[in-house]
């Protein structure tokens, strides 16, 4: 009889040899973000009271949590690639600053921070959270990220991404260059044969350049994994799906226009779409504690299970538990192999 999901997923990583992890490199660009998060209930009790507040001249609203710690696409999934004992390194821009609070959160991982220019400006978000409507709304300053150009690489960046196993590139809804540069990145790093990978961040604000996004990037043979979640397929499948079988129906549609592997992360479901589709439903979780972050999580599971050799169903599993835990753990902490096999056991 064959062994359950769950069961094959426990063995693949019980039988992975951790000591030689670090063999493999990630080599991920080009966001780092600040975060600062404040937590509400609603949004119009918090809507109500801000108004009050700026009507008598200003004032505080005392008790809302709040916390600060990494962001961004490309540092986020360096660091969950890091801690699942990857040996990830993070090409970027920031200021001195930023480069302090990135050795705190990122280089104590074990992220290689080599490839950070600290000559820039610092990006930086406001994320507000409201608990009732499960939805957050972020207040962003990009920095250095709106502005990152493959220009700004260096012979030891090249050498990084050219000796890796995968480069990824993130946050091209954020990045003026972010077209040039994906595709420039991708095609010296496909002459080494090193796996590919790209997650643009929600395109709306840039909707206008979607189409030389899909012709430039995501159909580019270089291509070869394109990461999005829901609202990303809607905007590049040009469907209004919203039920599970109009997505699956929507990204099965956008893979026939192009090479790449789709991997989708939705709320409640993950798939994969290549040779052939698979559907994994999400772990039902009984406390959330961030609406941000679940989706670099995700990734970088999911490139684990790539690079690994792990069959669709388990990668997916995998990344779907890994997600799980980042949003449901009491602290801003990315998933360990280890914490994921004592989550299948229990």
């Amino acid at each position: 009889m064959q062994l359950s999901l769950q069961k094959r997923l426990l063995q693949r990583l019980q039988d992975i040899d951790q000591k030689k992890l670090p063999r493999v490199h990630v080599v991920m660009l080009p966001d780092f973000f600040v975060d600062h998060v404040l937590c509400f209930d609603s949004v119009e009790t918090t809507c109500n009271d801000i108004k009050t507040i700026a009507e008598q001249g200003g004032g505080n609203i005392p008790g809302i949590p709040q916390r600060i710690h990494q962001g961004g696409n490309a540092a986020n999934t360096a660091l969950g690639l890091a801690r699942l004992g990857i040996n990830a390194h993070l090409i970027c821009q920031t200021d001195s600053f930023g480069s302090y609070i990135l050795k705190y959160f990122l280089g104590k991982n074990g992220v290689d921070l080599s490839g950070v220019k600290n000559d820039g400006a610092l990006a930086c978000t406001t994320a507000v959270e409201f608990r009732k409507h499960h939805a957050n709304i972020m207040f962003g300053d990009p920095g250095s990220v709106a502005t990152f150009s493959f220009e700004r690489l260096t012979d030891h960046d090249f050498e990084l991404i050219t000796s890796a196993n995968l480069v990824g590139v993130t946050n091209w809804n954020l990045n003026r260059f972010g077209t040039d540069l994906a595709c420039n990145v991708f095609q010296i790093a496909k002459k080494q044969n090193v796996r590919t990978f790209f997650d643009s961040g929600d395109p709306s604000p840039r909707r206008h350049d979607i189409p030389n996004l899909i012709q430039k990037v995501l159909m580019n043979p270089d291509l070869d994994i394109l990461g999005l979640n829901e609202n990303e397929l809607r905007y590049y499948s040009h469907s209004n799906c919203v039920t599970q079988t109009e997505m699956i129906t929507a990204a099965e549609s956008l893979k026939k226009t192009i090479q790449a592997r789709i991997d989708l992360h939705t709320s409640f479901f993950s798939s994969s779409f290549h040779r052939t589709s698979t559907v994994i439903p999400t772990i039902p979780l009984s406390m959330v504690n961030r609406l941000t972050g679940a989706g670099d999580a995700w990734n970088a599971a999911n490139i684990f299970g790539d690079l690994l050799g792990f069959a669709d169903d388990e990668r997916l599993l995998f990344a779907n538990i890994a997600a799980g835990q980042y949003i449901s753990s009491p602290d801003v902490i990315h998933s360990t192999i280890d914490m994921v096999i004592n989550y299948i056991k229990n």
